[in-house]
């Protein structure tokens, strides 16, 4: 999102390297020709130029970077297109810089970009790529990084087999540029690490060393571009410990473009300059409370790689059948999808949904520009004697299937319902939730979102009338999704203690507990029931909860053992209430003999492991492969279980920081 353009001339000198070479073209100058000479800066970059960069001494079955390195101002709309060579997939043909795995030959490509004047300019390179006989090594990772914004990069050797490739050793470097921050994992496959403050763009250079098995060594580099911040403000809503990263308005020319980029994700924004409505009304408001189009919804869409646009489109086409997402987003000014949202979240100040495009992916190549950095905000509880465990199911197997990073799996778009599918019925749900449907033809324009008065919201009303009644549950969400220290007492409670207190309760789960300290009313509570409701709803999905013993650094799907546990809770006679009294208000285009529907809940048998509980009545053991793919399962449960307790922080910090 490149929200602040010092107005810098840049006119063409054309220019051509190959091979080896490092600087390809720079473009530099004021207008079209005559004027002052460009000022160099101290480091040598030349005030007003563009110079494109690459990889040096390209080789196939390694990845190669091309670079657009812009001096004195931020780079314009970029755009890069091929002109020459087979076919390459531009996963991030709208950014500064592009991570390729080309084969032997010759490539062309073009950028076209705005200059510091907001003229359209262009430039193109060539790049000649040599054979190579020796083992493919690639390293993949997003090729451009704000300051501030936690990046990964990951070593592959895609020409070997797992087992060749099994006792590799890693080793990395950084080599060139400024130091990365809080730089881990030297000595895996995957570094993490955060970029440092810059003035101006920026090439860091890392380079990787792997030993195989069989004593040989193999040697890679990746050059990412690290650009500054496009302005600051001193008290910025997406603060150090959230920043913002760079994304755009998917529709360049849409309706709605520059409010897009100056309203929702800028690090810009502060308390004092957040859009009215009069500059980005809700999406409710503009369709007049009608469904919206498709079409009306990508207008609002940013991102930060095409490709997240394009499969968020094809879901809402193909799989929103009943309208219900769009309906949803009637409440919402915009949706953001990024390689470093992390975790997903609705904000009131702005009215918009930020998702994590880790839910979004469909082939290897598109998860690769998202990044793997953690959020640190996660590590809560650890010290309590029970855990909760939860899973969606369909036809008695995990729903969406398992897909391990190393197994680079492609995904269906149905496999999605399981993450993107609960994830917006989820988020939309806290949308519709301060801003229900019954508001959006009359919402004062001159208001910001934060300012609407909802009255009486589905959460306020059921924690009125059909309120969570235990305490201690209560008490431990403070600590398990706030941080808060447990208490001797806590500590001490053993899951059957957790059993006494949730199962006779209201709650789908332990994260209907959710309430920081100060609140007097949780907004997880409705959330959740609406979530598991809709997900059996419209995909015939079921969601599993179980309470164990806490879990250990050797527990498996195997060897965890239920104390309780039930599929398909939001069916209790004593839970349909409270879905319905959310839904009236939150969704009122769900009849409400709809919740009829729900399947009568089903316990799991005690004293089986969690494994054992996904099909109770089978008589086969589980073979290897499903042992594998439950435990994917677990891990990937507890990343999302780090999600929300980063979500529960975070909105807890963003509305302090609003206020």
């Amino acid at each position: 999102m490149n929200l602040v353009l010092n107005r810098l001339a840049a006119s063409l000198r054309p220019g051509l390297v190959m091979g080896a070479a490092l600087v390809l073209l720079t473009a530099c100058g004021g207008g079209g020709g005559g004027g002052a000479d460009p000022t160099p800066t101290p480091s040598g970059c030349v005030s007003g130029a563009v110079t494109l960069l690459a990889s040096s001494a390209p080789q196939a079955g390694r990845n190669v970077e091309v670079q657009a390195q812009a001096c004195g101002f931020t780079l314009g709309d970029p755009q890069w297109t091929q002109t020459q060579g087979a076919s390459l997939p531009l996963l991030s043909a709208r950014s500064a810089a592009m991570s390729l795995e080309p084969s032997a030959g010759d490539y062309g490509f073009s950028l076209s970009y705005l200059d510091a004047q907001g003229q359209r300019r262009t430039q193109s390179l060539q790049l000649s790529v040599a054979a190579s006989s020796a083992p493919s090594l690639v390293v993949r990772g997003d090729p451009s990084l704000w300051s501030g914004d936690g990046a990964s990069l990951r070593a592959w050797l895609p020409g070997l087999s797992a087992a060749e490739a099994a006792g590799a050793t890693y080793s990395w470097t950084q080599t060139e540029g400024p130091a990365a921050l809080g730089l881990q994992g030297q000595d895996t496959a995957r570094i993490l690490f955060k970029g440092p403050v810059v003035s101006k763009d920026a090439l860091m250079k890392f380079r990787v060393d792997v030993k195989l098995a069989n004593g040989q060594s193999l040697s890679q580099g990746y050059q990412l571009l690290l650009l500054p911040q496009p302005g600051s403000t001193t008290q910025p809503l997406f603060d150090a410990s959230n920043p913002s990263s760079r994304v755009y308005p998917y529709l360049r020319s849409g309706p709605h473009a520059e409010a897009l980029a100056a309203c929702i994700y800028s690090p810009l924004l502060d308390r004092a300059n957040l859009c009215p409505m009069s500059r980005l009304p809700m999406l409710g408001t503009e369709t007049g409370g009608a469904t919206p189009t498709v079409e009306q919804v990508m207008a609002r869409l940013l991102v930060s790689h095409d490709w997240m646009a394009q499969v968020f489109e094809r879901y809402l086409r193909e799989q929103d059948t009943h309208g219900d997402f769009r309906n949803l987003l009637k409440a919402t000014t915009a949706v953001v999808i990024g390689a470093r949202v992390r975790p997903a979240f609705y904000w009131s100040a702005t009215g918009a949904i930020y998702l994590d495009a880790s839910y979004l992916w469909l082939t290897p190549q598109q998860r690769d520009t998202v990044s793997e950095t953690p959020d640190p905000r996660a590590d809560f509880g650890g010290d309590l004697g029970y855990a909760m465990l939860w899973r969606y199911v369909k036809d008695k197997d995990y729903a969406g299937g398992s897909y391990p990073v190393a197994e680079r799996k492609s995904r269906a778009l149905p496999d999605l319902h399981a993450r993107l599918g609960s994830l917006l019925y989820h988020e939309l749900t806290h949308a519709g939730d301060f801003t229900p449907p019954r508001l959006h033809s009359v919402l004062n324009p001159a208001l910001r979102v934060f300012q609407i008065d909802a009255g009486v919201t589905a959460s306020d009303d059921l924690a009125a009338k059909l309120p969570l009644q235990s305490s201690e549950m209560v008490a431990l969400g403070k600590v398990q999704f706030f941080g808060n220290p447990s208490t001797a007492t806590q500590r001490a409670y053993t899951s059957q203690n957790i059993v006494s207190f949730f199962e006779p309760d209201r709650a789908t789960d332990e994260y209907n507990y959710s309430l920081p300290d100060g609140a007097t009313v949780g907004r997880e509570d409705a959330a959740m029931l609406a979530e598991e409701a809709m997900m059996q709803l419209r995909f015939g999905i079921l969601r599993d909860v179980a309470i164990t013993p806490a879990l250990t650094a050797s527990s498996t799907s195997s060897n965890i053992l239920l104390s309780w546990g039930q599929r398909g809770r939001v069916g209790e006679a004593r839970i349909k209430p409270r879905v319905a009294l959310v839904m009236s208000q939150v969704m009122p285009w769900i009849a409400a003999s709809e919740l009829d529907k729900l399947a009568a809940p089903q316990l799991l048998p005690a004293g089986k492991s969690w494994l054992a509980t996904l099909d109770p009545a089978a008589a086969a053991r589980p073979t290897e492969a499903q042992r594998r793919q439950a435990d994917e399962a677990l891990r990937d449960m507890g990343s999302r279980q780090q999600d929300r307790r980063r979500a529960a922080t975070l909105e807890r910090d963003l509305r302090q920081s609003a206020q």
